[in-house]
């Protein structure tokens, strides 16, 4: 099995700069949305999966509330310290695989007030269980009625669309298969398979992995609104209380 490819450093140096380019700028918007959401007063704790270079870390951080930015890519938080000390401001960036998460904070008295999980930033191991397991770990990490904000591919969109291209879809397990292109510069051959779900099936590992007050809506970068999920949105937000 190959290695997740964010921690290869040139594609995440790459990814980087293609982020920023298309993403960074719908940050503050989609931060405003988040805080409405998740409804806590500064101080409060947030825990911030797949957090790549900070953009929602530090940007919380900024409006006073005290985060946590888990990532695997070491050059992502690298980044993201940097970024956060020009912006002076203080985020608890830790690396580590989101499936090990429960490990990581085993030995630790610590329960998050809310948590966010933003750009497909860590949902899609192949195999629901891996996602169930995740999920429940980050249920645990949750005090009572904290709410959890996840964004991720629209698995509707992927049957109407790419169903017959079989190369990059298969439609029998729900399974994305990326590589990175064969002219790619980089010095390992990347790939991943990555596994997308239908709102339903989001709903039901939602609930299974504990939580409740489970909402289903359409996702935008840079214009998170409560809007209506449509088949075709690219991605959809799933928003659970513990």
């Amino acid at each position: 099995m190959s290695r997740n490819p964010w921690e290869n450093e040139v594609f995440a140096t790459e990814s980087l700069e293609s982020i920023d380019r298309q993403f960074l700028p719908g940050t503050k918007q989609e931060v405003e949305f988040i805080e409405k959401e998740l409804d806590l007063s500064a101080g409060s704790s947030i825990l911030d999966l797949g957090c790549g270079a900070g953009r929602h870390s530090i940007e919380l951080a900024q409006h006073g509330f005290h985060v946590t930015g888990i990532d695997i890519s070491e050059k992502m938080l690298e980044e993201a310290g940097k970024r956060a000390f020009d912006r002076e401001t203080s985020v608890d960036f830790i690396r580590c695989d989101l499936l090990s998460l429960s490990n990581h904070f085993n030995d630790r008295d610590v329960l998050f007030e809310g948590a966010i999980c933003i750009c497909e930033s860590g949902l899609g191991s192949p195999g629901w269980e891996k996602d169930l397991k995740l999920l429940r770990n980050i249920h645990g990490l949750l005090s009572n009625n904290a709410k959890m904000i996840l964004t991720t591919y629209n698995g509707l969109r992927k049957y109407r669309g790419d169903r017959v291209n079989t190369k990059c879809f298969d439609f029998l397990t729900g399974t994305v298969h990326w590589k990175v292109p064969d002219d790619w510069h980089g010095n390992e051959k990347l790939c991943e398979d990555q596994r997308v779900y239908i709102p339903s099936e989001m709903k039901i590992l939602f609930e299974i992995a504990g939580f409740t007050e489970i909402e289903i809506l359409g996702c935008k970068p840079g214009d998170f609104k409560r809007n209506k999920l449509e088949p075709d949105d690219i991605e959809m937000m799933v928003i659970g209380t513990k």
